[in-house]
């Protein structure tokens, strides 16, 4: 026997010892060390850190373009101008694409994969999208179908930093705008927005009414990575695109030379 193998074995004799003599005292600590790690586990899978860090990243993309020009375009507008070549739904999109909650699409993907995106699920999604239009599938519903999205109606007092303002100015009282929550709402602050297509950086909730808050759904990265991995999805191949964008004038926003990426009806604030 080694010299280095007798102390193991005498350490290890003497641990045993320690053991059987402190049992009770050392219960305590391990099952508090367990149930430390039990509840690490839990806040990373139940909607905690895992949570927080999408939102983070959510808002830390909508923080850092909320005056892009375009979204290869990090040229600044003031607060308040036009952005009609980076309009509202895909500001939201690309911060979620950010955060890993738009499979197989990447925050810097060009527009025509936003115009385009077909979902684990099959559908074809016009993410750039958030008017009610029959012939399209737009980014809201893509929120519902996936099941990311709440929607809980007017009420800012649940808002939490990376949820979803929906704006209700568009015919018929449809949706017709949406923007970011940047921060939540306080004892003496209601929450803020950030959004397009007119430059806005935390601007109040109510700037936006009549809204609905369509709060992030807890554990929205796990839910959206099971949706994918139960459809076997990838990254999909490239087809024909599965509809068309009107060409003619699109109103006060239609974009420059590119209008067929252009969110066709509804007012932008």
């Amino acid at each position: 026997m080694t010299h280095i193998h007798g102390r193991r074995l005498a350490a290890s004799a003497i641990a045993a010892g320690l053991l059987c003599g402190s049992a009770v005292a050392l219960a305590a600590p391990a099952l508090a060390a367990t149930s430390a790690a039990s509840s690490r586990t839990a806040a990373f899978t139940t909607g905690g850190w895992l949570d927080q860090i999408t939102r983070d990243e959510e808002v830390s993309f909508a923080e850092s373009h909320w005056n892009w020009t375009a979204w290869n375009d990090s040229t600044p507008v003031t607060d308040g101008a036009d952005q009609p070549n980076y309009q509202c739904a895909e500001f939201v999109a690309r911060a979620m694409a950010a955060a890993g909650l738009i499979p197989g699409l990447s925050p810097n993907a060009p527009q025509s994969d936003y115009f385009d995106y077909t979902a684990p699920n099959g559908k074809v999604y016009d993410l750039l999208l958030i008017s009610v239009l029959p012939q399209y599938h737009n980014i809201y519903d893509y929120l519902m179908d996936s099941g990311l999205g709440i929607d809980v109606g007017d009420n800012p007092a649940a808002a939490r930093p990376g949820d979803f303002v929906v704006t209700y100015l568009g015919p018929n009282g449809t949706p017709s705008h949406m923007g970011l929550i940047a921060t939540a709402p306080t004892a003496s602050a209601e929450a803020t927005v950030d959004a397009h297509n007119h430059a806005r950086y935390r601007y109040g909730y109510h700037f936006y009414a009549p809204s609905h808050l369509v709060e992030l759904a807890p554990n929205a990265v796990l839910k959206v990575t099971a949706w994918a991995a139960q459809h076997n999805f990838k990254n999909p191949i490239k087809t024909p695109p599965q509809h068309v964008a009107p060409t003619a004038p699109l109103g006060s926003h239609s974009l420059v030379g590119v209008g067929r990426f252009a969110d066709p009806a509804g007012p932008q604030v």
